[in-house]
């Protein structure tokens, strides 16, 4: 005991710097889905393929080893179209690590299934994301499902959250004032993405512009819309309190770095399962035009309150000239 006072004197857990900071990981668990959505930004030759044991096992074992307690947001493809994941990846997590549990889902699984999610996750449950895909589901089969869900969240996961992303598809924008107050209406928070492309944010016609306005409220808050803003200049702890690693262990200091090829620092961090992940010491300006994801805003890892107004994206007149291939899905 005594010596393990020393080592901890030794050698002290290193905390977030701003107490609002949320350290988070957004893990691409597996590439395959059981959708085939249209607007989709991953390309079809991704939205392939699942880690095996070994692979899984060596990323749990790395996310171990990270300082505290952090968030593992999870994504795919679609992580409940891989059987490993509840049967492998959420015990790994539960059972190795400290680590609250969030995934990004498109809502398919069974309810059977999603009820031993949420047994196996209990309180370390955090946010489950679900997107709405009104070309594979029907907004009401959709609802039905997320109110069962809810019933099992309040008996297993009674402190955990829920919301319904759903991206504003060119040509169908007029129909999400109708899905907005029926998720509403039934207790749901609703969270509208505006669709991104390989040029950055899809170049909306006026009346649908018109439209999202109204959606959205106007809102540029990161927790009520995803716009894809520009943060480039502002203080991001990326790479220090925030990564993303893909099926293979690769790791990048968020989304954006690893698209991008064009700057000095390509957001490469290592690789979990090959032994040469490593944390940076701390965070910098943010070097990227463009932040696809809330995640960062949302968990304090951007931080906003140096933003300027025109630092947002707006909503593009033609598409704008940031150049980079989008590969990841985007979820609160």
């Amino acid at each position: 005991m005594i010596k393990q006072w020393v080592r901890s004197l030794a050698n002290p857990v290193k905390s977030p710097p701003f107490d609002d900071l949320q350290p988070t990981v957004e893990w691409q668990v597996n590439g395959h889905c059981n959708y085939d959505c249209s607007y989709c930004i991953q390309s079809k030759k991704s939205r392939v393929g699942f880690p095996d044991e070994d692979t899984v096992r060596a990323i749990v074992g790395e996310f171990a080893k990270l300082p505290g307690q952090w968030e593992i947001k999870m994504s795919g493809g679609e992580p409940f179209a891989f059987k490993g994941f509840i049967n492998l990846v959420i015990p790994q997590l539960v059972e190795r690590t400290p680590h609250r549990i969030s995934t990004l889902t498109n809502f398919s699984a069974p309810l059977s299934v999603l009820e031993r999610f949420c047994k196996l996750t209990g309180d370390r449950l955090n946010i489950t994301s679900a997107s709405l895909h009104p070309e594979f589901t029907e907004v009401d089969e959709f609802v039905e499902k997320a109110i069962a869900y809810r019933e099992l969240r309040s008996t297993y996961n009674p402190h955990s959250s829920f919301v319904v992303n759903v991206v504003l598809v060119p040509g169908h924008v007029k129909h999400h004032l109708a899905y907005r107050e029926k998720i509403e209406s039934s207790g749901f928070r609703y969270f509208p993405q505006l669709m991104k492309i390989k040029g950055g944010v899809y170049p909306y016609a006026n009346e649908e512009k018109q439209l999202i306005e109204q959606i959205t409220g106007a809102s540029h808050d990161p927790h009520v819309v995803n716009r894809a803003p520009n943060y480039q200049g502002l203080h991001c702890e990326a790479g220090a309190w925030y990564f993303t690693v893909d099926r293979d262990g690769q790791a990048w200091t968020c989304r954006t770095g690893k698209r991008f090829v064009d700057v000095s620092d390509d957001g490469r961090m290592g690789n979990l399962v090959e032994g040469t992940f490593e944390l940076r010491s701390a965070g910098g300006k943010c070097p990227y035009p463009i932040c696809p994801c809330t995640v960062p805003a949302n968990r304090g890892i951007v931080r906003l309150k140096d933003r300027v107004h025109k630092q947002h994206n707006p909503i593009p007149d033609d598409v704008s000239l940031v150049q980079i291939q989008s590969g990841d899905r985007d979820g609160n």
